[in-house]
């Protein structure tokens, strides 16, 4: 049964040990159980979430054991309490408290609100610090803050497409649990992403043929590959963080993808490498110690993170103190690169940076939908534990971060470099609606200081200036696709343009 949210101070009970502060907001909340699989696959209701999320709940042992469905009404202006607001003062929220279920349970909750943004929500302390799963929370509880935002204008039929988790006009609290100790990866700690990449996303070298780049089984390289790789310049995609080589290629046009193939004479390849826990270092590292001895040329296709393992091979490998004076990069296209690096990869904003790709696949599902969440909850579980030393792939893309300062520097190799970034604002008028002025866009431009974005990598940081004599790439070889285009990060190489510039730059 609902409960009403008077706007008050005080805590209300929703049932078995859950409760909600709501102070300065006016409307209901109601505490359910979640419907089961069998249930969802009859009939879909409200209530649901799509069978691409609760695939990657189920792969990652997190279990759904309640839901929180609010709905917020506008607040009349004699409310006397003021709100509850975030430390910076620009979020209004909401405070939910649930059953601590002890050191050896991790709890999180995933809301969506009715515009469509899906964000991670980890137990917080009275400083609103994130409190490490293992810490009891206090008074047998524990505690997490929501923003409250406000109703918006009803979507269209069109919108009520776009949700991995099927709520319009309210806010669903998913309340998640999942062992401390996973039966498959073990406990989660700085070593959890780097055992779970090693069981989910090994290090390999594939063949990318149009018969079988969208394939997650593609065939890995054999020697005689390698012969025909080494009588001739090569294209190498490198995938970027969260991805693999077919889930981040998968846009790129069959006509296209194609061509290139034809022009390499099939000499074809992808790296698939460990994003989460490895720095861009460790996986050149990898990959020098897996290609067969000789000389090798390979022109290179990167997308986000990607970009930086490809400029580690390219331009200063001996700063890494990497020997790779044996495979030469004569072009690299940087596709969404962020090489002055995302302020998302900060260790005060990285659960941003999880909400952001989390809300792009939400909007707009593209590819391997329930594998990227898979990488995007490990890494919930490996924040939520404090264990942030364990994601050094995540941290590389950390603008003031020591990968990044030592990158940006020295002399301009003899690559070619091209760049293509995005300023993603909506286009479509059911998107309009669904996400008018509370969408992951604009909690991304406050991170970003209003700079334009991708949703993840600022505009300028993936072509200007940033230390390397090799930047700023100059006009010619950049596209910048324009807010019009309604691009995000996640979508960069199904638009039209990036495909034409791949063939004209990779002629």
């Amino acid at each position: 049964m609902a409960v009403q949210l008077p706007g008050s101070i005080q805590s209300i009970a929703l049932g078995d040990g859950y409760a909600i502060r709501a102070p300065g907001v006016i409307g209901s909340a109601e505490l359910k159980r979640p419907h089961s699989a069998t249930e969802r696959s009859r009939s879909r209701t409200v209530d649901d979430g799509t069978a691409a999320l609760d695939a990657a709940l189920a792969e990652s042992n997190v279990t759904e054991v309640r839901q929180i469905e609010i709905t917020l009404q506008p607040p009349p202006r004699t409310l006397p309490t003021r709100a509850l607001r975030s430390i910076d003062g620009q979020e209004e929220l909401l405070e939910v408290s649930v059953p601590d279920l002890g050191a050896e349970t991790g709890q999180v909750v995933l809301a969506c609100d009715e515009t469509g943004v899906l964000t991670w929500h980890l137990p917080v302390d009275d400083q609103q610090q994130v409190q490490p799963s293992t810490k009891r929370g206090s008074g047998g509880t524990k505690r997490f803050l929501i923003p409250a935002s406000r109703p918006q204008p009803a979507p269209t039929a069109d919108g009520t497409k776009r949700s991995l988790i099927g709520v319009l006009g309210k806010k669903l609290l998913k309340v998640l649990v999942y062992p401390i100790i996973d039966p498959v990866i073990g406990k989660v700690s700085e070593l959890f992403a780097e055992h779970w990449e090693q069981k989910k996303r090994p290090y390999g070298l594939r063949d990318f043929a149009p018969a079988n780049f969208r394939d997650p089984n593609g065939p890995a390289l054999t020697d005689a590959d390698w012969q025909r790789i080494a009588a001739g310049r090569g294209l190498l995609y490198i995938h970027g963080t969260f991805s693999t080589a077919h889930g981040a290629f998968n846009q790129i046009p069959d006509d296209v993808f194609a061509e290139l193939h034809r022009r390499y004479d099939g000499r074809v390849l992808a790296f698939n490498h460990f994003s989460l826990s490895h720095s861009p270092r460790r996986n050149i590292e990898w990959l020098l110690a897996h290609v067969p001895a000789g000389a090798f040329e390979f022109d290179i296709v990167c997308h986000s993170r990607g970009g930086l393992v490809a400029r580690t091979l390219a331009e200063h490998p001996a700063v890494f103190e990497l020997n790779a004076a044996r495979i030469k990069v004569p072009r690299l296209v940087c596709v969404g690169v962020p090489n002055a690096g995302t302020l998302l990869a900060h260790p005060d904003h990285m659960v941003k940076l999880l909400d952001r790709v989390t809300t792009s696949l939400n909007l707009f599902p593209s590819g391997p939908v329930t594998e990227t969440l898979e990488a995007i909850i490990t890494a919930v579980k490996v924040i939520g534990h404090g264990a942030l030393g364990g994601l050094d792939g995540l941290a590389s893309m950390n603008p003031s971060g020591k990968f990044l300062s030592e990158l940006n520097q020295g002399p301009a190799s003899d690559t070619v470099y091209h760049a293509i970034a995005a300023d993603y604002e909506p286009t479509d008028e059911g998107l309009k609606a669904l996400i008018a002025g509370k969408v992951a866009d604009a909690v991304a431009d406050r991170v970003f200081g209003n700079d334009a974005n991708d949703l993840v990598v600022p505009l300028t940081g993936a072509f200007g200036a940033n230390g390397c004599a090799a930047f700023p790439i100059p006009d010619e070889r950049v596209v910048q696709l324009p807010p019009t285009a309604g691009v995000m990060h996640t979508q960069l190489f199904g638009h039209p343009q990036t495909g034409k510039k791949l063939l004209e730059w990779l002629a």
